[in-house]
């Protein structure tokens, strides 16, 4: 059970507080003055509070969920008897080789074949610049990342892209490489206030 207490006037009795005293001197006792009870005190009991306090969250939740469904349009319901939660795994970040090809792509095939059979929602691919516009301005190259669409459709998943217009790689442990197209790093070597530096 929990007790609930609501007053402004302090219970503990502090008989000398103009001495110091010394951890001995304590007994160890909270000592309550006595006092004619000016507010009704109630218990309540913890589970039902809980339930209650659980009943309005839900329904608060619930019409901000709908709120959300209608701006970002769910794939699936999520209703109290289907209680899943969509899941996209990200993808290497070398699922395209600096070719502009599909990496390994039978391993891809048999990991997508996978993650279908253990319910896996799709997958998440970063697009790189420096992959795809690197052989100059507006000259583009998405025929892996075309490959890896077709092989996504293929199992049923869904596919969420993500433009990538940094490097990746550079930093200590990294284990891919994928630089920036190398037309933008010649710009930015005749003019380097282009890029965003921390000084």
């Amino acid at each position: 059970m929990a007790l609930t207490l609501h007053s402004s006037i302090s219970f503990i009795n502090l008989k000398d507080t103009r001495s110091l005293k010394t951890p001995d001197d304590f007994s160890g006792m909270v000592c309550f003055a006595q006092f004619k009870p000016s507010c009704r005190l109630q218990a309540k009991n913890s589970t039902q509070e809980a339930q209650l306090s659980h009943e309005r969250t839900s329904i608060l939740e619930g019409r901000r969920n709908e709120q959300r469904e209608k701006l970002h349009g769910l794939s699936s319901t999520h209703t109290e008897n289907d209680l899943r939660v969509p899941v996209f795994v990200m993808l290497p970040l070398d699922t395209v080789s600096l070719g502009g090809k599909l990496n390994k792509p039978r391993v891809m095939n048999a990991s997508l074949m996978a993650m279908k059979s253990a319910g896996v929602e799709g997958v998440m691919v970063d697009a790189w610049w420096g992959l795809v516009e690197k052989d100059g301005p507006l000259k583009y190259n998405w025929e892996g990342y075309a490959e890896l669409v077709k092989m996504v459709q293929k199992h049923g998943l869904k596919l969420q892209v993500v433009m990538s217009f940094h490097q990746c790689g550079g930093n200590v442990g990294d284990s891919c490489s994928i630089p920036l197209p190398p037309w933008v790093l010649e710009e930015i070597s005749k003019n380097p206030d282009l890029v965003y530096i921390d000084r």
